[in-house]
């Protein structure tokens, strides 16, 4: 029996952006949305996801752009999560959409992703890095409070800011 596969984390190039990170945006998205409807009766329609996924799309050449990060990591050749670095400003950027496959989950990868993300923050000089989460979303909280993040107030440009999910929302940061 052969070893189990280990967790590698890569930058994503634009050409993996429609084959790779985007169907783990769009598991991603269907997983929140289930999750909204089931623990707190928020109906997030196709039209939700859609309006978020193409939200992402406009994002993508400041992910892929200077400094700003898109990594996938994988297990063995198999594309398992995504995370992204968006630049806010010179001193701040902010963690946005990171993921890992429930199969996945329990290997290291969401540690590995988010341990690369600091990284990257930390070679583009920023200060600081924050981050939403919702409630629900406890392990993810969990790993970020191990690796520093402390809850703070609501920040300018939250994707929640004005909408349903913003008394569901953890907004967390880390100085650097």
């Amino acid at each position: 029996m052969g070893r189990p596969a280990t967790v590698t984390v890569t930058d994503a190039a634009a050409a993996e952006a429609p084959t790779v990170v985007e169907p783990l945006f769009r598991e991603y998205g269907e997983w929140v949305a289930a999750r909204l409807g089931q623990d707190l009766g928020i109906a997030f329609t196709d039209a939700d996801q859609a309006r978020h996924h193409e939200g992402f799309r406009r994002e993508l050449p400041g992910l892929l752009g200077p400094r700003g990060r898109l990594l996938v990591a994988r297990l063995g050749d198999d594309p398992v999560g995504v995370g992204a670095l968006k630049p806010v400003d010179g001193t701040t950027a902010e963690i946005k959409r990171m993921y890992v496959r429930p199969a996945a989950q329990g290997r290291g990868a969401g540690r590995v992703l988010l341990v690369r993300l600091l990284q990257a923050a930390r070679d583009e000089s920023y200060s600081a890095v924050r981050l939403e989460t919702l409630r629900f979303m406890t392990a993810a909280q969990a790993l970020y409070r191990a690796a520093g993040f402390v809850e703070r107030a609501g920040f300018v440009g939250s994707e929640v800011a004005g909408t349903p999910l913003a008394p569901h929302t953890i907004f967390m940061e880390r100085r650097l």
